[in-house]
């Protein structure tokens, strides 16, 4: 029995922070049996451990990419989706389950992803999982409203567990490539702004950006009461069926659906 004490990478509790612990926790040569990955959310008070060293991660684009190609280039694309979708998720477990899913990956190459005999394989490939559930929800039930006419701008509120919106901005950038939109990630104080010409990016806002996007999404009422009654006509009282509904679409993901919204 080994006595070695157990390191714990801590870091910023975003992808960048994750992924640079990753790099840093891969180069240290440390054995991957006493590596730990923690990322620190703000405001949140955690307990230091006994027989554990604890090692700061400055965030480093650097790091990040680093930790990107090596995972394109020697595992592979799949590997690649493995890797980003545990990375933008909100698991407290999303840091340790990339760097011992890579451990494995770099010496099995693209076999890993099959390898779910292995319990940190099968862990990654569970939040995947749920990462893209959550986005395909999204992507089937977000709402625009037309918050301007010239030049138009669509502005959509969303409050999902996990970062989803660099996976639906792939969506809908092709779906609506020649509109200017907005989509507001409330839970997290992020958002994805669309160009006319094809471009987006994904950002995190400062609390006044947020609060300007919120009023802006509260605009043109009008179109909130058209769809409403459209969905109350539509509705057929004898076939309702309310656990078959939240089975379909769960209550979690109403709180924006203006077809939802209370009167």
């Amino acid at each position: 029995m080994s006595d070695k004490p157990v390191r714990v990478y801590q870091c910023e509790d975003n992808i960048s922070g994750v992924l640079s612990a990753v790099y840093e926790a891969g180069i240290s040569g440390y054995g991957y049996k006493y590596i730990k990955i923690q990322p620190l959310a703000a405001n949140e008070v955690y307990e230091l451990e006994l027989f554990t060293e604890f090692v700061r991660v400055e965030s480093s684009d650097e790091k990040v990419n680093s930790v990107l190609d090596a995972v394109r280039n020697k595992i592979s694309a799949r590997a690649y989706s493995f890797v980003m979708c545990a990375a933008l998720s909100t698991y407290p477990d999303r840091g340790d389950a990339i760097y011992q899913f890579l451990t494995y990956g770099f010496s099995m190459g693209e076999k890993v992803c099959d390898a779910m005999q292995i319990p940190w394989v099968k862990r990654a490939f569970e939040i995947r999982r749920r990462v893209f559930n959550e986005a395909h929800f999204f992507r089937e039930f977000i709402r625009f409203r037309e918050v301007q006419k010239d030049p138009a701008l669509l502005v959509a509120t969303i409050e999902p567990e996990h970062h989803v919106l660099p996976i639906i901005m792939e969506h809908f950038s092709d779906r609506f490539a020649g509109e200017w939109f907005i989509i507001l990630d409330k839970g997290h104080g992020e958002a994805a702004f669309h160009q006319k010409n094809g471009d987006w990016e994904v950002r995190i806002l400062t609390p006044e950006e947020e609060r300007m996007l919120a009023e802006l999404g509260e605009q043109r009422e009008e179109y909130v009461e058209l769809w409403k009654t459209f969905f109350k006509h539509i509705a057929i009282p004898d076939r309702k069926n309310e656990k078959l509904q939240r089975n379909m679409l769960p209550l979690h993901y109403r709180k924006h659906l203006t077809e939802f919204m209370e009167e």
